[in-house]
Order: C-alpha cells, then sequence, then structure tokens
C-alpha cells in the first residue's frame, strides 16, 4: 500500500535525493513537501483523513517555524488524523539535548544526515511501513 509521505526541510537538495530514495523503496507514487514547519502545518490543514500523511520527515533546524515549534504546533491542532502520522526527525545535529528534546515531545525515531537507504528502511520496518 503506497503511502503519504512529507518532506519538510529547508534543502532542496534533501528534498529531490529523498523523494527519489522514498520512490525507489517502492511506498510512495510521490512525496510532498515543505520548506518549513509552517509550510507543513498549511499543508496537513489542507488535507483529509484520507491523504494526510503517514510520515512526515522533519528538519529541526529551518526558518519561519524549525521542527520542535512544529511539533509542538501539529499537537494542539485539532486534526483528526495527526496521531496516524509517524514524525521522523532528520537533523545534521547529535546534539544529546536534540534527541532528549525529541523524546519529550513523544518523537522516538530520529536520523543523523545524511541518510542512507539502509537507516530509512530499518526505520521504516520499525514502524510498519516496510516489511
Amino acid at each position: 500500500m503506497e503511502k503519504n509521505i512529507l518532506l519538510v526541510d529547508d534543502d532542496d537538495v534533501f528534498h529531490l535525493l529523498s523523494s527519489r530514495l522514498l520512490q525507489r523503496l517502492g511506498i510512495t507514487s510521490g512525496v510532498h513537501t515543505a520548506r518549513n514547519g509552517q509550510e507543513a502545518l498549511n499543508f496537513i490543514r489542507s488535507r483529509s483523513l484520507q491523504d494526510g500523511p503517514d510520515v512526515i520527515f522533519l528538519d529541526l533546524n529551518m526558518p519561519i517555524m524549525n521542527g520542535f515549534a512544529f511539533i509542538e504546533a501539529l499537537q494542539k491542532q485539532e486534526i483528526p488524523y495527526k496521531d496516524h502520522s509517524v514524525i521522523i526527525i532528520v537533523s545534521s545535529s547529535q546534539d544529546p539535548k536534540d534527541l532528549a528534546k525529541a523524546k519529550s515531545l513523544g518523537i522516538t525515531h530520529y536520523l543523523t544526515k545524511p541518510i542512507s537507504e539502509g537507516s530509512v528502511k530499518e526505520v521504516l520496518t520499525s514502524i510498519g511501513i516496510i516489511q
């Protein structure tokens, strides 16, 4: 079953490479992108239960609204499918404080850039997206 994927990152190269990787894995026919947390919130608000994102790959360091502010704002939204969406943080930061903050916000999946096909497969397998 194809999944709806949302990439939230201000890096166009990350969007391109990650989209290609996810399509190559055969889990989606298309990937949606947002350049910051505010764009991502606007996108999510515009979606229905059937076409909301199943997986959100989220950068932490972005202009306008960073990843942590996005998570906090999303958790306050009255969106029926928000608990259905799995957030995977993808960041160049390996700061233990960032890892701790992510966990405190309920995020358990954290990939360090640059991501590899193996690391993406591993996390997607752990959440049941691929087998």
